[in-house]
């Protein structure tokens, strides 16, 4: 219940703290990406290429994608941002 719940929150800041300038390319972060692939829930880490700091909140998966909720320290603020990829593909 309480997973639930905490994959709920963070589907409303995702939907909420969404704007065109505060989201950097994905190709850029190749670190953030390496973690993604090889990391469990709460892991804390820096991106290398912009010195940013991120926690990776939650993954959910089906039989065709694998998402993941990463929260990245930007500054003096936090974005929340979603990471999906098909089987076998890259992640977006």
């Amino acid at each position: 219940m309480r997973k639930l719940l905490l994959i709920l929150l963070f589907g409303l800041l995702i939907t909420g703290c969404t704007t065109g300038n505060a989201r950097t390319d994905v190709d850029a972060r190749a670190s953030l990406l390496a973690a993604l692939n090889s990391q469990a829930d709460g892991y804390q880490g820096v991106i290398a290429e912009t010195g940013e700091g991120f926690t990776i909140q939650s993954t959910s998966a089906s039989s065709t994608r694998l998402c993941r909720v990463v929260s990245i320290e930007s500054g003096d603020r936090y974005l929340v941002e979603s990471f999906c990829k098909a089987k076998g593909g890259a992640w977006r």
